[in-house]
């Protein structure tokens, strides 16, 4: 084991839960259909401005002006099913670190894809427990089922529950396939510390499962890229097998460009232009050539020593702005007095926020006071603002008080 391969690919991945995806556009359509002066859209993950205004990244805007200036611009097919190999190598280095012995190696192998099928005939997904239904023990996995949830979330603390997802990771078959986020959590804003990564992946490697990493907001946990990504290096770097997706979407700003890049570890180079084949075949099956625009943006970005800084700094920048909104909600919240503990709404970090709020909460919410979140109670951080905060803490409050 000890190589990298790597692709972009049109990704698949949004702020939707498996089966959900009626039920938030349903809501989405309410709120639009809303005509109250202090409707609150704390739905989709889309980050906006202090002013609640769509936010295109100035490193974007420069990105996209050379891009049109650029006389040899075409909107032509590339040459390659798997897109550019320049945009495959600079995500290569953003994702795993330029430096990394894998790389050097040529140990990673990419492809553009918009399906993934999983190798393995079982796969188990992280959930938030508080949307599993009673205990969980092993013998609650289904033989005729693909798909098993873990529990992650502890609905009595608002907070990763480390003890219960380690112990159900050890639990599993040999050779599981499970997937993991990077970092930011969606839908809870909890994730691992660096030493409870350090012991999950001690769990991978005993076990022998494949990790699938879903990192959709680099940069959105602690503002740096890079600490953001140290999970998967670390899982790369004790070559446990490892599928990781990434979008671009977030920490670009580029939702509807659905751009992103799909990596794997595999034991060589030789197999890795193995599966390269293999993928630029189901890439021309699929989606026949690649989506180019928002790729040419990400490659102008990453191939520029400066604009990259700058790019970094514009990350930084917008996940200072949610813990501020964090700091804010939870202020407001203790100072009207608010029954409940609120310290985990700063402890949770990224675009999300588990609250803590029942159905019956949410529903009132939306129906009295025009504040929209999904059922589950999720908060887009992201969509409070200098207009909005200040009432939305306000209406958690009031119902808050008026269920207990």
């Amino acid at each position: 084991m000890g190589s990298i391969a790597a692709t972009p690919f049109q990704s698949p991945f949004q702020d939707v839960p498996a089966g959900r995806t009626d039920g938030l556009a349903a809501l989405v359509g309410q709120f639009r259909e809303d005509t109250d002066p202090n409707r609150t859209d704390l739905l989709v993950g889309v980050y906006k401005t202090e002013e609640g205004k769509a936010y295109v990244l100035p490193s974007v805007k420069e990105a996209k002006n050379r891009i049109f200036n650029d006389p040899d611009w075409h909107h032509e097919y590339r040459p390659s099913a798997l897109g550019s190999q320049i945009y495959r190598d600079l995500s290569a280095n953003l994702l795993f670190g330029r430096d990394h012995r894998l790389l050097r190696e040529k140990s990673f192998n990419a492809d553009a894809r918009r399906k993934w099928r999983l190798p393995c005939g079982r796969s188990y997904v992280e959930k938030p427990l508080c949307a599993v239904e009673g205990e969980w023990e092993p013998r609650d996995f289904p033989s005729d089922r693909l798909l098993v949830l873990l529990p992650y979330f502890s609905s009595k603390t608002n907070r990763f529950d480390f003890e219960s997802f380690s112990e159900a990771i050890k639990s599993l078959p040999a050779q599981s396939v499970i997937l993991l986020q990077s970092g930011a959590q969606n839908p809870t804003g909890c994730d691992p510390t660096l030493d409870q990564w350090r012991e999950l992946a001690s769990i991978f490697s005993e076990r022998g499962h494949l990790a699938f990493f879903d990192a959709a907001y680099p940069g959105f946990a602690s503002g740096d890229i890079d600490t953001d990504l140290q999970a998967v290096r670390l899982f790369a770097e004790q070559e446990i097998p490892v599928v990781f997706v990434s979008t671009y979407g977030k920490s670009f700003g580029l939702y509807s460009e659905r751009v992103g890049i799909l990596s794997i570890l595999v034991p060589n180079e030789e197999v890795g232009k193995n599966i390269e084949t293999q993928l630029a075949l189901l890439a021309r099956a699929e989606s026949g050539a690649p989506p180019d625009f928002g790729s040419r943006i990400i490659e102008t970005v990453l191939s520029d020593e400066v604009l990259e800084r700058q790019w970094r700094q514009e990350v930084r920048d917008m996940a200072n702005q949610l813990k501020h909104r964090r700091d804010a909600l939870r202020e407001g919240l203790e100072k009207l007095g608010t029954p409940g503990d609120w310290r985990h709404i700063t402890d949770q970090n990224g675009m999300f926020s588990y609250v803590g709020l029942s159905v019956e909460q949410v529903t009132l919410l939306r129906n009295k006071y025009h504040v929209y979140l999904q059922d589950s109670g999720r908060i887009s951080i992201a969509g409070l603002n200098n207009f909005n905060i200040d009432y939305t803490a306000r209406s958690i409050s009031a119902v808050i008080k008026a269920t207990a």
